[in-house]
């Protein structure tokens, strides 16, 4: 089973799945971990995903621990002792607190014997589930019976699945178990699943450098991020990084007694090794006083001294507690010590800085060389936290410098993700600075910053246009911005004028970067149609193979990749991405990142890679929700990776969601692309008629906009299928022509496959199946070593459809079997697994509680007969078949036939 993970905690669908796999297996499971871990999280997930097994729970505490058979009482709540020996019925009942307590040894084995019977009884017909929460809390009575239980069900259908909180060593009470046990440590949440949480949570409040500070203090601990995000989110307004996290008031006591215990000596070098990054022996001192310090902090287990020196607090809340507490000027001490000591430039100017708050020319240039230094470390947040740092001990009368640096600031506050950072840095350095380039750039982050909504971005490009003069390095620059501006505004004519003029400025000005991004945003905006936008595609990639890494080259790296993903040559789009994803890995600038992952996601999903695309989609789409104003765009890209190998579900609420995000950020180029996802999501759920709204809709944008090459997004031939579900024959076939017209004008090989699929669905839905499966068969044999493995796995499934419809049972399995091999190979979760149950029914395997007469009905269903068809075949009324079609469609929660084969895993495969 593969987790719905709409359904699964953040960051647990995983340890579900292992979950499910052991229990079905036939083992009980223990889960185990730390208080906070969420043990109690994954155990109140699962009965949702478990299918159909009685399930009894049980949640055990401290304080009722000493109270006799609680458990008991809590598992069997509900569950009678009807037909059990009078003497044993007799004991069960005293133990639920229905009779008189047991009170004699020999009562005490009747309560186990009557559990045992209960049990067995209950797993005669259907598995059972006891799910027990903090197992080290049952009480001893309860544990007894449990402990009977499991030694003797033998062969019976119950499984237990408890939790129980574990700080180090492994569980002490699998013995309460039926056997096999089996034990699964629960393990911390990773930085991204921290940062899914604390959104769920609080929303878009907390940065992403906040977000790390706060995992790395939790350890991945969810309630514990949970607990130290509502106290920041409570104190309001950003946290610098030199300041310490505000520790939780239920924890500070706790924390701050293990800190007083220790004797005066040990405070300074507890607080130099809260100071320090890295901090060592060596570093915040290892001889006399401070030697002792520490050694009592050791010894108390304060602090841990690592086999290499390297000095940590054994919480990292107990080193945001001993910064927090200090003084400032024991705070300004300790940063003295650490920068007279520390060999690192970058670290030396830092605590310099933090020591002394003061204007220093001097100090403010050691900060800038420190914050270049940074930034080529990969490092953009450091580098951005030094460049304002040098910003404000820059003396006033040098206020022209002091704005250029925190322009520096915005740009690496920006390439780090920081973007309110970026943009309160950006603004101040256009306040106050008279250089050009420093007003140019700092008004084009602002446009940056705005993301996707460019609706009031014009007057800040004509101020920029306006302090560029006549040079031609910042008019090129400015002159692109206005180019994506008139794109945004459909004004493609103006778009390319400007794009020109920007090439000439940036050839003259000797700006091989600016030129290598303008020459592939004209590629861009002129399209396929254009004969040209190959030749300068070509003319980028020899442009750009001798450049560094940079914003333009990764914009322009991208662009020429997603142009060979179109054209079907995948070897030389992952090629491409992948090196630019490996260099702006290096370089830590996450904005490029979230643009290369975008890129990522499509040529995955194209390439048919499906763990990658899924992957890299939900990547992408966490930085830009953290980063960017207008989401639109990343969530489309998680959308697309959720499609291919995740849930389909999900990918229908991030489609909603970027619908609406587009949709407000007047984004038509990415809503067109968003609407038609999403008909395509609620095709595969079995809702043509809605999916033909979605279509219609993206339809619409396209042609308002001309941006029609069917192979940037294959939407169109799910568009004809939607189109012949429904009925609407005559604009299925109206769709498909127009498409295969601009397919061939194009040279669109590769979207003839999906159109051929869509043909043969159309002539099925004209009445000749047979017809239409020789069709689509021919068009497999001739598409050979197709280039998207999904669109040749979707051909096969479609296939196997109109041979089963054609009544050539044989042929239809055949084909299925090789659509099922293309999902796996892609590993395309979804569509598997609607593939799996076909070829499973198919096989003779019996639908999900179907009787007999209910799977003919189905079969027939799927077949394309009539209500009047069916009848007459299985000898009912119309109203009878009617009626059970209702009862069907009421069981499994479905409207209509397309619903209810989609349930049933033979729902329409386009």
């Amino acid at each position: 089973m593969v987790v719905n993970r709409d359904t699964a905690p953040v960051g647990r669908s995983d340890v579900l799945d292992q979950l499910h796999a052991r229990l079905t297996a036939g083992e009980s499971v223990v889960v185990h971990g730390p208080a906070g871990i969420g043990k109690s999280t994954v155990l109140a997930a699962y009965p949702a995903l478990a299918g159909d097994p009685i399930v009894l729970r049980a949640n055990a505490a401290e304080v009722e621990s000493g109270l006799p058979y609680l458990t008991l009482v809590d598992l069997f709540d509900g569950i009678s002792g009807d037909g059990l020996p009078r003497h044993l019925r007799a004991a069960f009942d005293g133990a639920l607190l229905r009779g008189a307590a047991p009170v004699t040894a020999q009562d005490q084995l009747a309560v186990r014997l009557a559990t045992l019977e209960v049990l067995r009884r209950l797993a005669a017909n259907r598995t059972v589930l006891l799910l027990v929460d903090d197992l080290q809390w049952v009480d001893p009575h309860s544990a007894g019976v449990l402990r009977f239980v499991a030694r003797r069900l033998g062969a019976a259908r119950v499984r237990l699945l408890g939790a129980e909180r574990v700080e180090s060593a492994g569980p002490r009470h699998t013995d309460l178990c039926p056997a096999p046990v089996s034990e699964l440590l629960l393990p911390p949440l990773t930085e991204y699943d921290t940062a899914d949480l604390l959104r769920v949570r609080f929303g878009p409040v907390l940065s992403l450098s906040t977000i790390a500070r706060v995992h790395e203090a939790s350890q991945g601990n969810p309630l514990l991020a949970v607990e130290l995000s509502r106290t920041l989110v409570a104190r309001s307004g950003p946290i610098g990084v030199d300041q310490p996290l505000p520790v939780p008031e239920r924890l500070r006591p706790l924390l701050a007694q293990r800190v007083a215990s220790l004797p005066a000596h040990s405070g300074p070098v507890l607080l130099r090794a809260a100071a320090a990054a890295r901090p060592t022996v060596a570093l915040i001192g290892g001889d006399g006083d401070a030697k002792d310090g520490l050694d009592a902090a050791v010894e108390a287990g304060v602090a841990t001294v690592g086999p290499d020196d390297t000095v940590r607090f054994a919480h990292p809340l107990l080193r945001e507690l001993v910064y927090a507490d200090a003084a400032p000027s024991a705070r300004a001490a300790a940063h003295e010590h650490i920068a007279g000591r520390t060999d690192d430039s970058v670290e030396r100017a830092r605590h310099l800085a933090l020591a002394r708050p003061h204007a220093d020319e001097d100090l403010a240039a050691q900060l800038v060389e420190a914050a270049t230094t940074a930034r080529m470390r990969g490092a953009p947040a450091v580098a951005a936290d030094l460049a304002e740092r040098a910003a404000e001990r820059t003396p006033d009368s040098l206020r022209g410098v002091a704005a250029a640096r925190r322009y520096a600031a915005a740009g690496y506050a920006d390439a780090a993700g920081l973007t309110a950072d970026a943009h309160r840095l950006a603004s101040a350095a256009l306040a106050a600075a008279d250089d050009p380039a420093v007003r140019v750039g700092a008004r084009l982050l602002i446009v940056d910053l705005a993301g996707q909504d460019q609706s009031a971005v014009g007057p800040v490009l004509d101020a920029a246009f306006a302090d560029a003069g006549d040079d031609p390095g910042l008019l090129c620059r400015v002159r692109h911005y206005r180019a994506l501006k008139a794109y945004y505004d459909a004004d493609i004519e103006f778009a390319d004028a400007e794009l020109k003029r920007g090439e000439e400025e940036a050839r003259e000005a000797g700006a091989t970067e600016q030129l290598v991004s303008l020459l592939a945003s004209r590629s861009l905006i002129r399209g396929a149609h254009d004969p040209e936008s190959a030749r300068l595609l070509s003319h980028v990639a020899s442009l750009a193979a001798d450049l560094p890494p940079s914003t333009e080259s990764v914009h322009a790296a991208a662009i020429y990749a997603r142009g060979r993903a179109y054209a079907g040559d995948m070897a030389e789009a992952t090629r491409v991405i992948e090196a630019q994803r490996d260099a702006v890995l290096r370089s830590g600038t996450l904005r490029d990142l979230s643009s290369v992952l975008l890129a990522s996601a499509s040529i995955y999903f194209r390439s048919g890679r499906g763990a990658d695309a899924l992957r890299a989609g939900r990547e992408s789409m966490r930085l830009i929700l953290d980063m960017e104003a207008t989401t639109g765009h990343g969530l489309v890209a998680g959308a697309i990776g959720e499609t291919l190998a995740g849930s389909p579900t999900v990918a229908a609420g991030l489609l909603v969601q970027a619908i609406e995000a587009c949709s407000a950020a007047g984004d038509e180029d990415w809503l067109r692309l968003a609407r038609a996802a999403y008909g395509q999501v609620l095709l595969f759920q079995g809702a043509p008629e809605a999916a033909v709204i979605e279509f219609r809709k993206a339809q619409e944008l396209e042609r308002r906009h001309g941006r029609n090459d069917p192979a940037i997004f294959l939407w169109h031939a799910d568009f004809v299928e939607a189109l012949a579900a429904t009925g609407q024959l005559a604009e299925a076939v109206e769709v498909l022509t127009e498409t295969r017209s601009v397919a061939a004008a194009l040279g669109r090989d590769v979207v003839q496959l999906g159109l051929s699929r869509a043909g043969a669905l159309v002539r099925a839905a004209e009445g000749e199946p047979r017809e239409a499966a020789i069709e689509l068969a021919e068009a497999l044999a001739e598409a050979g070593d197709h280039p998207y493995p999904l669109e040749v796995a979707k051909a096969w499934h479609t296939l196997a459809t109109l041979e089963r419809r054609a009544h050539r049972r044989g042929a239809s399995r055949s084909a299925l079997v090789q659509a099922v091999a293309g999902y796996a190979t892609v590993g395309a979760a979804p569509w598997l697994a609607a593939a799996e149950a076909e070829l499973s029914r198919l096989d003779g395997g019996q639908g999900p509680g179907l009787s007999e007469t209910e799977r003919r009905i189905v079969d027939l269903v799927l077949s394309g007969a009539t209500n009047r068809e069916i009848a007459r075949t299985t000898h009912l009324s119309v109203k009878a078949i009617e009626a059970k079609l209702t009862r069907l469609y009421r069981r499994h929660g479905v409207r209509n036939r397309a619903q209810l084969t989609r349930a049933l895993g033979g729902g329409s495969p386009g």
